[in-house]
């Protein structure tokens, strides 16, 4: 059975190997393919995203900016930097 990879929390993207990065890359992409819920969990103590649809992910050149765009239960787009998530979790469900 193979060991499953724990990364470090989503915001800490930049100090990451590029091959950790590109883990993460396919992680998001993956998780934007599947028609799942989700819950967001920020960085600190700001109030989560509970239930929110993935929409897509824009991965900028410049600063190695990504965005992640979603759509709350209520059917608002949100759009957040990578920097400001700590993780993402299937809602009601398991840790990814």
């Amino acid at each position: 059975m193979a060991r499953k990879y724990k990364l470090p929390a989503l915001c800490r993207y930049k100090e990451l190997s590029s091959s950790e990065q590109i883990t993460v890359h396919e992680m998001l992409i993956s998780l934007v393919r599947k028609d799942y819920r989700y819950n967001i969990i920020m960085v600190g103590y700001a109030k989560p995203y509970n239930l929110v649809k993935l929409i897509s992910i824009n991965f900028e050149k410049e600063d190695s900016g990504i965005w992640v765009r979603f759509e709350t239960i209520t059917g608002e787009n949100r759009v957040l930097p990578l920097d400001l998530i700590s993780k993402i979790e299937i809602s009601g469900q398991k840790e990814i």
